[in-house]
């Protein structure tokens, strides 16, 4: 569950691009187009990864390991390694690994020169936010018999809270969740305790709150740990632009951050919203929802996205592609049969 908890986070921060520039697929290869729908960069790479921090990861697949080189958003190679993987740009620096058999499979830091700026030393490791990231040392041999323990480093490599959690979370707002046997609670980025480790869960903080549970329910505390929406809630998600998602009563619904239901258009799932708007899920079909629960676009769509940059990406019955506010395809392709 540890290495699950962390993984998500990782994940997390690659789910669309952040640079103008939106991945296309034609056959097996990837491409991107600008937010006009032009085509920017032909789908001649073969790494599905978006760009972030004005990178895009490529892997160059050998018969014994691989290389990982970043493009630019012109779709120019300007930082060659040697590493078997690597990780987004964050706050100047990515994760990296070389090859096993080089250094036992442990993680390090290059900065946008591909310089090694902190060697590799560390078992797992998280991205840099607020100037800290999650590092982990488990031993070589037995690995099993030696609990797994989070800390975080500042940017210089320095480990600045020392490895004494038993789970962590990236920062957000520089807040943390950590854990310590089965309770949770935040630290700052000193690592001082500044929300106690007393819950049974715990979500970042976004829009100045964050989730956290009590027995079997959630409710919403500030960066002080004051209770600012009460324990009520089945399942919560983050907030995003001052809306978040609440489960109560079996029934999901959106709701602002005093609590109050904004809008009651029937819904079976939902996305966060995003540049004004969220895709909902409705009889099997994605549509979207404007913050006052005006349906912008008709329930038609078989897969959506959130908006990003203008635009969304979305799959019919026979095509995919993305589109604007208005629900027209600025770019489109068949789906494969």
């Amino acid at each position: 569950m540890k290495k699950v908890f962390l993984i998500l986070l990782l994940l997390s921060a690659q789910s669309f691009s952040q640079d103008n520039l939106f991945l296309i697929e034609e056959g097996e290869l990837f491409g991107f187009i600008n937010s006009a729908g032009v085509v920017a960069i032909q789908p001649t790479l073969n790494t599905r990864s978006n760009f972030v921090a004005g990178y895009s990861k490529q892997i160059e697949h050998h018969w014994f390991d691989n290389d990982v080189n970043f493009i630019n958003t012109k779709g120019e190679v300007v930082i060659v390694t040697t590493h078997e993987d690597a990780g987004i740009f964050s706050e100047g620096l990515a994760r990296f690994r070389k090859a096993i058999f080089l250094t036992s499979g442990k993680w390090g830091f290059i900065d946008t020169s591909g310089t090694e700026k902190i060697s590799p030393q560390y078992s797992e490791v998280g991205n840099f936010n607020n100037g800290r990231a999650i590092v982990i040392v488990r031993p070589f041999f037995f690995p099993q018999f030696t609990p797994d323990k989070f800390g975080y480093i500042n940017r210089r490599g320095e480990l600045v809270i020392p490895y004494q959690f038993d789970a962590a979370g990236d920062f957000s707002e520089y807040r943390a969740p950590v854990r310590i046997g089965n309770k949770k609670g935040f630290i700052d980025t000193t690592g001082a305790i500044v929300i106690p480790i007393k819950y049974a869960g715990a979500r970042n903080f976004s829009c100045g709150l964050a989730g956290v549970k009590e027995d079997s329910l959630w409710g919403f505390i500030n960066a002080s740990g004051e209770t600012v929406l009460p324990f009520q809630f089945e399942e919560v998600r983050n907030f995003s632009e001052d809306l978040t998602l609440v489960k109560k009563d079996g029934k999901w619904k959106f709701i602002d951050k005093k609590g109050n239901e904004v809008f009651s258009t029937p819904f079976q799932n939902a996305l966060n919203f995003s540049e004004g708007v969220t895709a909902f899920l409705q009889k099997n079909l994605w549509g979207y929802v404007d913050a006052t629960g005006a349906i912008v676009l008709q329930p038609q769509f078989l897969d959506a996205a959130q908006y990003q940059n203008g635009l969304a990406y979305v799959e019919t019955t026979t095509e995919k592609g993305y589109i604007d506010h208005s629900g027209t395809f600025v770019w489109k392709t068949m789906k494969a049969n």
